[in-house]
């Protein structure tokens, strides 16, 4: 792994682990976007990205994140990461329901001058919901279908 792209990684895990807006821009291009199931119209600028991380750890105080690969080639990196955290915040209009999560996803990310411009992020969003206790009830929904 290229030392940058291990720094790069650090300071991601640094940002969403404490919130700490001043490294925004540290990780990511004041032009940055980043898509996610979250936000599938993608989360544009440093400024949005502050909120955007600001809303999560309203969300969820005690959110850590962890990169736990990363590989990159040219200005293109990818990002295995783990997160955990305790849902005690409204979350994308979901009150909290003091549930413990735990997510892993993967990032893959255009990189400029050592930050991130572009980045887009998979991560299983039922499975997220279903944590939280709030996905629908797909088991009646399929019986009902094969009945």
């Amino acid at each position: 792994m290229q030392p940058d792209i291990q720094k790069l990684a650090n300071s991601v895990s640094e940002l969403w682990s404490t919130g700490n807006s001043n490294l925004v821009r540290q990780v990511y291009t004041d032009n940055c976007v980043r898509y996610d199931p979250n936000s599938p119209d993608g989360i544009r600028g440093t400024d949005a990205m502050t909120t955007y991380v600001g809303q999560l750890r309203t969300a969820y105080p005690d959110f850590r994140a962890e990169v736990r690969e990363a590989v990159s080639e040219g200005n293109f990196a990818a990002f295995h990461w783990n997160c955990t955290g305790t849902h005690k915040g409204d979350f994308f209009g979901i009150a909290p329901t003091g549930k413990r999560v735990n997510v892993s996803g993967v990032s893959l990310c255009r990189i400029q001058n050592g930050k991130i411009s572009e980045e887009r992020s998979f991560f299983d969003r039922l499975g997220l919901m279903e944590q939280l206790g709030v996905a629908p009830e797909t088991t009646k929904q399929t019986k009902r279908a094969t009945s």
